[in-house]
This record gives structure tokens, C-alpha cells and sequence, in this order.
């Protein structure tokens, strides 16, 4: 299924400005599931992500030249897959029989685990070019911080004076990252940019309740995630948006009523997840139509 659709430029009540978008959208599904969310794509066009089958079990999948292949942590109750890079590295979470949480890699057939030391529960939400894995540990007082695991060293994240703090994704560098926080002051959530250690720039969507900046390219594109009302985000019930060149554009998959935009690759490729008419969650793909 291929749709085309297109966002048209205009001006928020704000003032921020929309940038028009073309994308030719697909729609996504792990054959035979009854739930699938894309939340990974590489360069040469790999997708990862996770499936429900009708028994109820969670799966990581590949998808590789048309082809699904299930990503399973050996002992693992629950396996996500969240990144994947060039080289075809795939991250993710793997939930062991006790109900913990932990961080996985997955590079050349083999799994490590990935737990930041001390933590409680770890999830690792994306890996790039370099190898560098980033994603989220909460602590045993449950406070929940961010990491960038680079050359087998972990460096925690966290947004001064914020209730929580997660990374979704950093540049080959490692020196820039995108994710989100929470904030006391207002408690709602809000995306980040971290050009340097030291500063995190808010990435908040015009007259949105919660926004999360869900990934970052070598081109500096950066995609998200955000809610309209408090009630959308207490639900999940997002909308996606690319944020290119300082203008923001919408992307929601023709018909939905939900989008989760979760990650973008250096061609402008975007992957995530849309929930239709019937609350039926697919995972999508929105390739930029040339101009």
C-alpha cells in the first residue's frame, strides 16, 4: 500500500513556521501480527522494530530487502528492536522471566546485554555509525537518567533539575544527541537538541502539550513525536514531525488517527508507527518525493 501526501506550509498561532513536505508513504506489517512499530532504518534502507503476534508475545524484526527476519534475546519474555546503523548493528530491550528490563546489542549474530552499571532497568534506544549506543537507565530510588555507551564506557545524561531524562539518538560523533525530559516546573514533557555536553536547547512543537525529539541524521534532520493535549500524551496518542532547518514540518500517515514519528535516516527516509480508524497499530515508511 503507497500513499502520497503532503503537508502545505503555514504559520502556527506561535508563529513557528511549517516547511511543505512531500513523502510517499507505505504501510508496514510483520505478516500475521496483530501490532507492528518501526522504529529503526539504516542507510541502505534495513528496518527494525517490534511485532505482537496473536498469542500475545513480543518480538524484535528485521526487515531486510522485503524480507522479516524475528529478533529474539535468548530468554528474553519481551525483545524490541529500537536502532540499527550502517554496519547492521540493532539495539534494543529484552525483558528477562523476572520482569527486568535490559538493553541489548546485537552485532555480527551475537547478543550482549547492555545495563548500565547499578541501574535497576536499562533500554537502549539507538546506536549509530560509530557504534555508540544511547538510551535510558533508571537508577534503585526509580530516578530515570540517559546514556551514551561509546568505546565500552558509560556516560549519563540528564537534564539539570529534571525529573527524568532520556537519549534517543546521537550523531557519529557523539558529541551531539536528541531526546527528551521532563520538567518540574511545568511537568509536562519536552524534546531536546545537545549540540555540547553542557547544553540542551528545548525542541518543543508549536501549541503542543509534550513533544520528545525522537532521532537525529548526519544532516542535522531531526524527528519526533507530539501531543496536542495532556490527555494525547498520557496515551500515546502522538503526531509526527521533522524538524529541518529550524521550520518544523507534520507528518501523519494519510487517514490515521495517530502517528509516531521514531527515527529518520541521512537520505530523509522516516519510519514509525500510525494507528488507523480501528485502533490498529501499523509501523510506516515515508520517503521524500524529489523536488
Amino acid at each position: 500500500m503507497q500513499l502520497t501526501a503532503r503537508t502545505l506550509a503555514f504559520c502556527l498561532t506561535s508563529g513557528a513556521l511549517l516547511f511543505a513536505a512531500d513523502y510517499r508513504y507505505a504501510k508496514i506489517d510483520v505478516p500475521n501480527s496483530t501490532l507492528t512499530i518501526v522504529n529503526g532504518v539504516n542507510a541502505r534502507g534495513d528496518l527494525v522494530g517490534r511485532y505482537d503476534n496473536a498469542k500475545g508475545g513480543t518480538h524484535g524484526f528485521l526487515r531486510r530487502n522485503g524480507v522479516f527476519t524475528t529478533i529474539g534475546v535468548p530468554q528474553a519474555t519481551f525483545t524490541a528492536a529500537r536502532g540499527i546503523n550502517a554496519r547492521g548493528d540493532i539495539v534494543g530491550r529484552a525483558d528477562d522471566a523476572a520482569g527486568h528490563q535490559h538493553g541489548f546489542l546485537l552485532r555480527d549474530g551475537q547478543f550482549t546485554l547492555v545495563d548500565f552499571p547499578g541501574a535497576s532497568a536499562t533500554v537502549a534506544l539507538g546506536v549509530n555509525n560509530a557504534g555508540d549506543v544511547t538510551g535510558q537507565y533508571v537508577n534503585p530510588s526509580g530516578a530515570e537518567s540517559g546514556f551514551l555507551l561509546r568505546d565500552g564506557a558509560f556516560h549519563k545524561v540528564r537534564v539539570i533539575d529534571s525529573c527524568g531524562t532520556e537519549v534517543w539518538m546521537a550523531q557519529d560523533d557523539g558529541k551531539v544527541s536528541v531526546g527528551e525530559f521532563c520538567s518540574p516546573t511545568d511537568h509536562k514533557i519536552h524534546g531536546y537538541l545537545r549540540p555540547r555536553p553542557d547544553n540542551f536547547q528545548n525542541i518543543d512543537f508549536a501549541g503542543a502539550d509534550c513533544t520528545s525529539a525522537r532521532w537525529i541524521n548526519e544532516k542535522d534532520d531531526i524527528v519526533g513525536a507530539y501531543g496536542n493535549t495532556l490527555d494525547e500524551c498520557s496515551a500515546s496518542q502522538f503526531h509526527g514531525f521533522v524538524l529541518r532547518q529550524g521550520l518544523y514540518a507534520a507528518i501523519d500517515f494519510p487517514g490515521s488517527m495517530f502517528t509516531d514519528a521514531q527515527a529518520i535516516n541521512d537520505y530523509g527516509v522516516i519510519v514509525g508507527d500510525f494507528t488507523d480508524t480501528n485502533g490498529v497499530v501499523h509501523g510506516f515508511q515515508a520517503v521524500p518525493l524529489a523536488k
